[in-house]
Parts: C-alpha cells; structure tokens; sequence
C-alpha cells in the first residue's frame, strides 16, 4: 500500500469508531501430526475443591483443527474496549484462553469456595495481583497496556492461563479452529496467530472494499 493510501486509511480511521468497519480476516487453524500427549495435572492441595486431577488445556486440537489461538489483524483500528471476566471453576481458570481489546476491563471472578490469588504476569511486569478470599468474590481490573498476560495462581501451582490484550482488530479460534475477525478495513494487513504452546505464525492478505479475506495457519510440524 502506498503513504497516500496509508494516510488516507489513517485518516479515516480516526473518523470510524473500532469495528464499525465491515471487512474481515477468516481462516482456520490447523494442526500438522499427532496431538502432542498432555496427561491431566495432579491437583497437590485442596482435593476437596480442586478434584485429584485438572485438565492440561494447553494444545487442545480435534480432526486437525486448532483451539485457542488468539488471531490479530495488525496495525488496523482497535475495537472498543469492553468487559470480559475470568472466572475459577475447580481450580482451572476459564476460559483458559481468551482476548480483549486494549482498555478493557477484566472481571476476576472466584467461582470456587476456596482462596485463589490470581497474578497476571505481562512479561516480567505484574499486570495485576488479585486475592479471591471467597466463593462469587469479584474484583474488576483495567487492561490498559498491548500483550500477552500469563496467569497463574499464587495459591494452586498447577493453574495457568492467558488473556492476550489486543490493539487492533482480533479472534480466538474455537473448537473447530475456525476464526472471523471482523471489523478490519479495506488494505494490506499483517496477520498473527499465537499458540501458548506452538509459537506465532504471520501472514500478509488483502481486505478489499467489501467482503472477507481468508488465511488459514498450520502449526506443528
């Protein structure tokens, strides 16, 4: 795309509310060979709550098709933040991977009858530290800076999830691996597609003045 192009894009962009443009990116994740084996984590403590076991939902993929990738149309128009909530069920958080847009704010809710201290790690910075002392204990946090935020549990060791704070348009593969991300303008985009596990791949595709682009990504080998 040229800098007119660009700056004519930008332009508009300022003048468009995030999402309100009609473009999308979809495609589908896959997933090359087997699923890599991810026997159930052993629950240490509290077994009353907890259970003897919780599910490893770190590559969770079906027929070929990918789970929980986390797919970003760069460089687009942020959509407007909203709420989104995070929630301890048996001691696993759910969902376990998930994006908002940046700005939004993150209902840290505790559904277990137990104390959980949720710590969301953005690099090596505390995005936020949060003690649950209760069961429907809820605690609001803004997410008001781009990246990837690991979260554990200070008090269960074995809990883990992410919650990938996006600055421009985006989508979370679902069981099928299929994704849409809408509300991407006309023009040249950089795609990502993040794995917790498997790593990032990118794409280029071309959004035209009307209708859908289409990527697909392959992880594994």
């Amino acid at each position: 795309m040229t800098r007119p192009a660009l700056a004519l894009l930008s332009a508009a962009a300022l003048a468009v509310p995030g999402g309100a443009w009609g473009g999308e990116v979809r495609g589908t994740a896959r997933l090359e060979g087997p699923v890599p084996a991810t026997p159930p984590l052993e629950a240490t403590k509290e077994k009353a709550v907890c259970g003897d076991t919780v599910p490893d939902e770190s590559v969770q993929a079906s027929n070929g098709r990918l789970r929980n990738v986390v797919v970003i149309v760069k460089g687009a128009p942020a959509p407007a933040p909203g709420t989104a909530v995070l929630d301890q069920r048996t001691c696993r958080f759910v969902p376990h991977v998930q994006a908002v847009a940046v700005g939004s704010t993150l209902d840290i809710v505790n559904g277990d009858p137990t104390l959980h201290n949720v710590h969301g790690y953005l690099g090596q910075a505390t995005a936020f530290n949060v003690a649950l002392p209760a069961k429907d204990h809820r605690v609001p946090r803004k997410l008001a800076r781009p990246g990837i935020v690991a979260v554990r549990c200070d008090v269960h060791a074995w809990m883990s999830a992410y919650v990938v704070v996006a600055d421009a348009p985006f989508a979370v593969t679902g069981e099928d691996g299929s994704f849409v991300v809408p509300g991407v303008p006309p023009g040249t985009w950089t795609v990502t597609a993040w794995h917790e596990k498997l790593g990032e791949r990118t794409a280029t595709v071309t959004v035209g003045p009307s209708g859908a682009a289409a990527v697909d990504f392959t992880f594994g080998r």
